[in-house]
């Protein structure tokens, strides 16, 4: 039986690095540095993305272009990174949606709540015609996308258990610093307040929020279960974050060399999918297991009734709710 695309994406991302059927690219007389800020560690599914990212693109380079991996925050947070990218400090990172919606805010479509039935449907959505097309408004803000990967389903953690949307009614949130997910956690009667993820474990440890939410493998590699012992598994968004290079990095490079940047990303966006995939429910259990984490498994139907006013107030800014529904309904 033939193999899927992503069967051999991800086999070539796998593979041992090998010489390639394709033309050599001369090498310069000094490699391109091209500084990539991740805000996990080592251990990470973004890191081992990444860090495979610059293996293979030293090799299908000739080393023209070197990829050094910054992790744990050391180039800043999510924003810091993008504001870094346009200025030119920064050549790539991995960039959340919610984010990058300060520059392009169509982008927060995917952003959405409940928007998704599971995974299959978020990577199909992924690499649709909607994706692709927001490419365009991506390139306008000084990003160059050379694809899409799963940032990992949000769940809410926090302080308290919870289970209801009356659970939060009155808690004090840290968001992502996005007008979606500021408004989100307002029609549920919390209080939004935008942080850097850098600054949301002290911002927990002081009580300067009480729960905010993230993925299995953040809350995990984040260590943020030390200060928020309690998970729910609710599964509200489908974060989703584009692969990004600066546009003005971008166009520096020869025609042979961005062949190279936008096959091999998407080879380790695949990567890191499955690899973040794989993680989410082992380090749930890890943390049941050895952190005394304490899981709560919410009905969704409540959460997801209370939230659909979200969908009808950010429709206009977003492309309509026709588009809303059709993204909802790929198959």
């Amino acid at each position: 039986m033939p193999l899927s695309r992503r069967s051999l994406l991800l086999a070539a991302a796998t593979a041992p690095i090998a010489p390639l059927a394709m033309p050599a690219i001369a090498r310069a007389a000094a490699p391109i540095p091209m500084r990539v800020g991740i805000l996990n560690d080592e251990q990470s599914p973004m890191f081992i993305a990444w860090s495979r990212f610059g293996q293979l693109v030293r090799r299908r380079t000739g080393g023209a272009i070197e990829v050094q991996v910054f992790p744990n925050a050391q180039l800043g947070g999510e924003k810091d990174v993008a504001d870094g990218i346009r200025l030119g400090s920064v050549q790539a990172a991995a960039v959340s949606l919610a984010v990058l919606s300060a520059w392009v805010p169509q982008g927060q479509i995917f952003e959405l709540p409940f928007l998704f039935r599971d995974l299959d449907h978020a990577h199909a959505v992924m690499h649709g015609a909607v994706a692709e097309g927001l490419k365009t408004k991506f390139r306008a803000a000084g990003f160059e996308v050379l694809g899409y990967l799963d940032f990992g389903i949000r769940h809410p953690l926090g302080k308290f258990a919870i289970n209801t949307p009356a659970d939060v009614k009155g808690k004090r949130i840290r968001v992502i610093q996005s007008p979606l997910h500021i408004a989100l956690w307002r029609e549920l009667g919390a209080i939004p307040t935008p942080l850097p993820v850098t600054e949301a474990y002290n911002a927990l440890e002081t009580g300067v929020v009480d729960f905010m939410d993230m993925s299995e493998t953040g809350y995990r590699q984040l260590r943020f279960y030390e200060v928020a012992p309690y998970f729910a598994e609710l599964g509200h968004i489908y974060s989703l974050a584009g692969w990004l290079v600066g546009e003005a990095f971008w166009q520096r490079l020869s025609p042979d060399q961005q062949a190279v940047l936008a096959r091999t990303a998407a080879e380790c966006c695949l990567l890191h999918d499955h690899l973040e995939d794989y993680r989410g429910t082992a380090d749930i259990d890890w943390l049941v297991r050895n952190a005394g984490v304490k899981v709560t498994r919410p009905d969704p139907a409540p959460w997801r009734a209370a939230m659909r006013p979200v969908w009808e107030a950010f429709a206009p800014k977003l492309g309509g709710m026709e588009l809303i529904e059709q993204i909802a309904a790929t198959k």
